[in-house]
């Protein structure tokens, strides 16, 4: 697998350190050799609301301490936070885009080429068509806006618990289309991928040339598990990745409530289990 530098492209990300200060979670990402993160922002980690957000100039101070990069800024956008793309009041929709824009300019300043989101949610009584059109049109103006600023969005897919509005390549393929945009790039996230059934080659024959990051988890085959702890192939998954011609990074985004009391020990087994296996 040298033709394929995994471990240089792996990004931690401060999701499951959310009882931890970010400070740790730097002194952690570094501890393990880790030099680029995903900045996933709690408000405990780094603020943003729709009217402000907290100082960037202090962060990137920090973390050029410790030797580290930002590759991409995840806001909150999931079931129950309060920002949601497709949301159905009018006041609700501006308060998430004001939101959303200041995402766009903290990543900016973080030197982030990249946003990740998401399409929003729907209410499961409403006809999804209508919620997928509100999405669809509030992604455009933000695409739009994030170009202003050198930031790209990179788009994944959800889960049918989490929304129904965007579940599969064929959705992705609607809404990509819809928009018209050239500033939205498909972010494969493992668990979306494979809780639909689909595969890395599967993205790649539609999306040929726009896949620009990954979030990164083992899974049974879903459940955004650390390396090591599922059943997916990461031998497979690293080859499928390496032949397409990927070149982005990727995220650990791994989600259990079993990791917030170790996380760094949870980066470490995932490393040392991706090194006895790829190396």
């Amino acid at each position: 697998m040298s033709e394929f530098d995994w471990f240089s492209r792996i990004a931690g990300m401060n999701y499951y350190y959310r009882y931890y200060p970010i400070e740790y979670f730097y002194e952690s990402l570094n501890k393990n050799g880790i030099t680029q993160l995903e900045l996933w922002t709690c408000t405990q980690h780094f603020d943003i609301n729709q009217f402000t957000y907290q100082d960037t100039k202090r962060f990137l101070k920090k973390q050029k301490k410790y030797g580290l990069k930002t590759i991409c800024v995840t806001p909150e956008q999931s079931n129950p936070k309060p920002y949601n793309l497709a949301a159905k009041d009018e006041l609700l929709q501006k308060k998430a885009i004001s939101y959303f824009e200041n995402t766009i300019r903290v990543a900016s300043e973080l030197e982030s080429p990249y946003i990740s989101m998401n399409s929003g949610w729907n209410f499961y009584n409403e006809n999804i068509d209508e919620a997928f059109k509100r999405s669809m049109s509030n992604m455009s103006y933000l695409a739009h806006f994030a170009k202003k600023f050198d930031v790209a969005i990179v788009f994944e897919a959800l889960q049918p618990e989490e929304s129904n509005i965007v579940n599969s390549l064929s959705d992705l393929q609607r809404y990509i289309q819809g928009m018209g945009s050239d500033n939205v790039f498909i972010n494969i996230d493992f668990g979306a991928m494979s809780r639909a059934n689909e595969t890395i080659d599967d993205y790649y024959r539609i999306f040929p040339n726009s896949i620009r990051h990954c979030h990164f988890v083992d899974g049974n085959p879903t459940g955004h598990l650390s390396w090591g702890e599922g059943t997916r192939d990461v031998l497979e998954d690293i080859s499928r990745l390496h032949d397409n011609g990927y070149a982005g990074n990727l995220t650990f985004e791994f989600a259990q409530s079993r990791y917030f009391a170790h996380p760094f020990d949870v980066d470490k087994r995932a490393i040392d289990f991706l090194k006895k296996t790829l190396n």
